[in-house]
């Protein structure tokens, strides 16, 4: 499985049928196991953000206020990842959002999903599954702050990358210099950048 889009998302809570809606949208595409493409941007929901939101992810109404909307960011995100298959941690949440909002704004799109939680059920030995730890125990790095949508995705990229045992002794400083270097290029309003290897 090489053509793939990493993803993870922020959200004002779990149920995207009851109202709940994305307030951040992290994504790395990688080809093999190189990063040539980041999609990082916050997302005004439109509503109010509950505190206990807030309190996990730091996400205020106030960082939100002058990001686009879902409907002008999530035509970006498919445009990003193209015909990629999305890779998530929890896929069954994260889809969920994206099916339920594409719908919503007349997008006739349809992804393939490969789920981290369900394939690291059967390949890792853990008490538990949620990303922090599978983090701790393949000792994967962060980029910033976990529960922010790019950080995850990275994480969660270098967890598909291991279970896809495709990681080799230089994965991690490769994938940390190829993100650092992506991030450097985007400017202020952008929300993604890809490189000449995303073909």
């Amino acid at each position: 499985m090489n053509n793939v889009t990493v993803v993870d998302l922020e959200t004002t809570g779990l149920i995207c049928t009851s109202g709940d809606k994305i307030t951040e949208i992290g994504a790395i595409k990688l080809r093999g196991n190189k990063i040539c493409g980041v999609f990082n941007t916050l997302v005004n929901p439109e509503r109010g953000i509950p505190e206990f939101s807030t309190k996990i992810t730091g996400i205020t109404e106030a960082m939100v206020a002058g990001s686009p909307t879902i409907a002008q960011a999530l035509p970006l995100f498919v445009q990003f990842a193209g015909d990629d298959t999305l890779v998530m941690h929890n896929a069954a949440f994260d889809s969920g959002f994206i099916k339920h909002e594409l719908g919503l704004n007349n997008i006739d799109k349809i992804f393939e999903y490969y789920c981290t939680l369900i394939n690291a059920r059967q390949l890792v030995k853990s008490s538990n599954f949620r990303l922090s730890t599978l983090k701790n125990i393949l000792n994967l790095k962060t980029h910033g702050s976990m529960h922010r949508a790019l950080s995850d995705t990275y994480v969660t990229a270098q967890l598909f990358l291991k279970l896809q045992k495709n990681y080799g002794i230089d994965t991690m400083e490769t994938l940390e210099r190829s993100l650092n270097s992506l991030m450097s290029k985007m400017e202020n309003d952008d929300v993604f950048v890809m490189d000449k290897d995303c073909s």
